[in-house]
């Protein structure tokens, strides 16, 4: 048997218990709610970190995918750079090999222009000479000055220059007319008229006219052009 202090306490003891339990229970209600909480704030935390990370990498996705578009732009132009500067180069070369030929051949040119001005120069002092020296000139080619026999040989040594000595001379001491090779001249020859005429007495050698075509005796330190013959 309870007594009255008995139920009551074992009413308060229950209340007392039913409170705990009840507060208890709050309690841990209260605590499944938070915990709850925190795991929805965690998920929805890591879905926008993922959702930060998917569009950080669309992004450096797209700005890879622009940097490699100029970057490959980039290689193009310098590739169509180098090629255009390989093109130029190789035409400089071929310009640089053709100038070269041709500065050969211009420094052969003025080789040959040095070599005619050289021959014409001597020309002119062989043209220069007197007749000594003519045929001291046709002696050391191996022949001597021509000897004029007919007109037909006449005519084709008259061709070569205005005036030209001629292999016939006056005899030393004799009024006599001599060749080159020793012989006397034969018959009357091929004199101009009026000539030989001897005008002051030192007129020994002959020369041709183109003018004339004939002979006439003049002084033989004259400067006429020549004819040789072997």
């Amino acid at each position: 048997m309870f007594s009255m202090d008995d139920f009551y306490k074992s009413g308060e003891v229950e209340e007392d218990g039913w409170n705990l339990m009840s507060s208890g229970g709050r309690s841990n209600h209260g605590w499944r709610s938070q915990s709850s909480v925190c795991w929805v704030g965690a998920t929805a935390l890591c879905l926008g970190l993922l959702l930060l990370t998917v569009i950080m990498v669309a992004h450096n996705t797209s700005a890879i995918n622009q940097w490699d578009s100029k970057y490959t732009d980039l290689i193009h132009v310098l590739t169509k750079g180098r090629d255009e500067l390989r093109d130029e180069r190789d035409q400089l070369k071929i310009q640089s090999s053709n100038l070269t030929q041709e500065l050969e051949a211009l420094r052969s040119q003025y080789n040959d222009v040095v070599d005619s001005r050289d021959k014409l120069q001597e020309d002119i002092k062989n043209l220069h000479r007197n007749r000594t020296g003519a045929r001291k000139d046709c002696q050391q080619k191996g022949a001597d000055l021509v000897i004029i026999t007919t007109r037909d040989e006449m005519d084709f040594v008259k061709s070569s220059f205005a005036i030209t000595w001629i292999g016939l001379s006056r005899h030393e001491h004799e009024d006599k007319w001599k060749w080159v090779d020793g012989t006397f001249l034969d018959g009357d020859g091929f004199w101009q008229d009026g000539e030989p005429n001897n005008s002051d007495g030192e007129e020994d050698c002959v020369e041709l006219s183109r003018s004339a075509t004939a002979w006439n005796d003049v002084h033989c330190n004259q400067k006429f052009s020549w004819v040789c013959e072997d």
